[in-house]
C-alpha cells in the first residue's frame, strides 16, 4: 500500500512536467500580440524553462542528498503554481512578465524531473524500475496531451487564458502531500557510508552528452511548430495544440509499451528511438503538409517518451544507488541545457539559409540521426572496456 501510493505521488508530479510547453501553441499569438518585440525573445517564453530547468536540476541532486525529497518537491510545485497564475493575470502587460513567469515555471520543471525519477530509484529497484520510468514517462506525455489540448482550446478564446491549465498543481500538491513519505528511502540507509567513495563514471557523462543533442535537435519541433503552421497557413493556435497533442498521445501510449521495448530492443533502445525522431523531422521537411504535421509530431513522441526513461535509466545504473539522485541530475540538467541551446542553433542556422523555417526540420532529421549512430557507437566502445 505504502509503494502504491509513492506511485500516485510520482506520476502525478510526473503529469505536470511538461506544462511548460503549453506556451508551445501560443508563441505565434504572443508574437502578434507584442508586436515589435524580437521573435528570440519571444521563443524565450519557452526556453528559459529549460535554463532554470538545467539550474534546478543539477543543483536538486546534492540537495535531495541534504533535505527531504518531498519538501523539494512541494517547494517546486509551488513556484510551477505561482508562475501560471501570475502569467494568467498578468502576463498581458508585458512580455518580461511572462519571462519571469517562465523562470518560475523553471524551477519547477527542473527540480522534479530529476526528482521523479530519483524516487523511483530510491524505492524500485530493477525491472520494477525500468518499467516505472517508462510509466512515468507515459504520465508524462499523457498530462501533456491533456494539458496541450486544454490550453489551446483555452487559446482560442484568447492566449493568456491557456494560463488556467496551471490551477492543476493545487490537486497535486495536495496527492503529495498525502502519499509521500518525508524520510528518505530506507531502501538505501545501508548505502550512506559508500556515498564518498562512489563515483560517476565515462557512461554517465557520456548519456549526458547524448541527452544534450538530443535536447538541441528534438526541441526544433516545440519550438517551430506553432510558427510553422502560422506561417504555411495550416491553422491557428488550436491546430498547433492539436499537433501537440498528437505527439503527447504518442509519447503515453509508447511510455506505457516502453518496459517491454526495453527487454526487446535491450541496447539499441536509444539509438532506435533517436532515428524514429529523425524520421518524423525528415517527413516535415520533405512534405510540409498538415498530415505530415501529425505523423511528425507522434515521431517525436516517441522519441521523447523513450530517450527520456532509457537515459535516466542507463545513467542511475552506471553509478552507486548512493549518488544516483547525482547522476540523474546530470541526465536532466543536459538535456535542459540542449534544449535552451535548441532555439539559438536552429535560428543561426534558418538565419544562414535565408530565414528559411523549412531548414530547421532538416538540421534536426540530420542531427537525431547522426546522435542515434553516436549513442550506438559510443555505448558499445563502453561495454568493450568493461569487459577488458
Amino acid at each position: 500500500m505504502e509503494k502504491k501510493k509513492i506511485k500516485i505521488a510520482i506520476l502525478s508530479i510526473s503529469s505536470l512536467l511538461m506544462i511548460s510547453m503549453t506556451a508551445s501553441a501560443i508563441l505565434a499569438d504572443i508574437q502578434a500580440y507584442f508586436v515589435g518585440v524580437d521573435p528570440s525573445l519571444i521563443s524565450m517564453v519557452l526556453t528559459i524553462p529549460a535554463l532554470m530547468g538545467l539550474v534546478f536540476a543539477f543543483a536538486s541532486g546534492p540537495l535531495s542528498l541534504r533535505l527531504p525529497k518531498k519538501s523539494l518537491v512541494i517547494f517546486g510545485l509551488v513556484c510551477g503554481l505561482t508562475g501560471g497564475m501570475i502569467a494568467l493575470l498578468f502576463g498581458s502587460i508585458s512580455i518580461y512578465v511572462l519571462l519571469g513567469c517562465s523562470l518560475l515555471l523553471g524551477i519547477a520543471q527542473g527540480m522534479n524531473s530529476t526528482m521523479s525519477m530519483a524516487l523511483i530509484a530510491d524505492y524500485f529497484v530493477a525491472e520494477e524500475s525500468g518499467a516505472l520510468m517508462g510509466l512515468q514517462s507515459a504520465f508524462v506525455n499523457g498530462g501533456s496531451m491533456v494539458l496541450l489540448f486544454s490550453s489551446g482550446m483555452l487559446a482560442g478564446i484568447s492566449w493568456q487564458m491557456s494560463y488556467l491549465v496551471y490551477l492543476v498543481f493545487i490537486p497535486v500538491i495536495f496527492l503529495v502531500i498525502k502519499n509521500l513519505p518525508k524520510d528518505q528511502a530506507p531502501a538505501h540507509a545501508e548505502e550512506k557510508h559508500a556515498e564518498k567513495s562512489a563515483k560517476l563514471n565515462a557512461r554517465v557523462y557520456f548519456t549526458a552528452l547524448t541527452m544534450f543533442l538530443f535536447g538541441v535537435f528534438l526541441f526544433v519541433f516545440q519550438t517551430n511548430i506553432a510558427l510553422y503552421v502560422a506561417g504555411k497557413g495550416l491553422g491557428d493556435a488550436s491546430t498547433s495544440g492539436l499537433i501537440n497533442t498528437s505527439m503527447s498521445a504518442a509519447g503515453m501510449l509508447t511510455g506505457i509499451l516502453f518496459g517491454r521495448m526495453q527487454r526487446v530492443l535491450k541496447k539499441l533502445v536509444i539509438p532506435v528511438s533517436l532515428l524514429v525522431g529523425g524520421m518524423g523531422m525528415l517527413l516535415i521537411f520533405v512534405l510540409g503538409s498538415l498530415p505530415s504535421l501529425f505523423i511528425g509530431a507522434m515521431c517525436c513522441g516517441f522519441c521523447l517518451a523513450t530517450i527520456n526513461p532509457a537515459g535516466t535509466f542507463q545513467a542511475a545504473n552506471a553509478v552507486h544507488p548512493s549518488i544516483s539522485s547525482l547522476a540523474i541530475a546530470i541526465v536532466t540538467a543536459a538535456t535542459s541545457v540542449g534544449i535552451f541551446v535548441s532555439p539559438i542553433v536552429s535560428n543561426g542556422v534558418a538565419s544562414l539559409a535565408g530565414g528559411n523555417i523549412e531548414i530547421k526540420f532538416l538540421l534536426a532529421a540530420v542531427g537525431l540521426a547522426a546522435v542515434g549512430v553516436m549513442s550506438f557507437v559510443g555505448n558499445a566502445i563502453l561495454d568493450k572496456k568493461q569487459t577488458i
